[in-house]
């Protein structure tokens, strides 16, 4: 696939790097960069920016025209500026906001419940237990992010709707919390049990 990533940060990076390694052809830009041409000719895309910068970015009609048809994957989260509270949340979520303003796009949600620093270990070729989690309304393109999770080794549950970010942007939240406000560091993350 032709994948092209919208930030080329903490998360951004090691992401686009496991998707070359994973065998894609792959294209970043920053803040400052003009990502037209790449998005018009994208099969997949990344929003790995600040939700404040996706949305921003998801309400420009040349944006919104590029993307028309094409998989766009939401690895926001709506913090704060001090990153202890979310500012969009109970009946909605980034991911449908982005989604709202991207009518002709199928917006997934996934990545998000992962820490950076993990997702560079496993840019890095470690192994990570942590899995991912992928909710969308299109269920080939939910398949299409779950099938690339799964390429760059990551366990990967299937999370339903796109409305479930509404449950996935508060556990990251939750993971920041015990993370860095309870001492528990930057190598944690969330998974699925079954019991017997």
């Amino acid at each position: 696939m032709n994948i092209v990533f919208l930030g080329k940060g903490n998360m951004g990076a090691p992401l686009a790097k496991l998707a070359t390694v994973s065998g894609h052809t792959v294209q970043a830009f920053g803040s400052q960069d003009n990502p037209l041409d790449a998005l018009k000719g994208a099969d997949l895309v990344f929003l790995a920016t600040k939700y404040e910068q996706a949305l921003c970015l998801a309400k420009q009609p040349d944006v919104a025209q590029a993307l028309a048809g094409k998989i766009v994957v939401d690895i926001t989260n709506p913090l704060a500026s001090d990153y202890m509270s979310l500012t969009v949340g109970h009946t909605t979520s980034a991911a449908e906001q982005i989604a709202e303003q991207l009518r002709a796009a199928h917006v997934v949600k996934a990545f998000n419940t992962v820490f950076a620093s993990l997702l560079a270990k496993r840019a890095d070729g470690e192994d990570v237990a942590v899995p991912v989690f992928v909710a969308g309304n299109d269920s080939k393109a939910v398949e299409t992010v779950a099938d690339l999770s799964r390429a760059f080794g990551f366990t990967t549950i299937v999370g339903g709707a796109l409305s479930n970010a509404r449950y996935l942007e508060p556990m990251a939240e939750f993971m920041i919390q015990l993370g860095y406000g309870l001492g528990h560091g930057d190598k944690i993350g969330f998974g699925l049990l079954k019991a017997g």
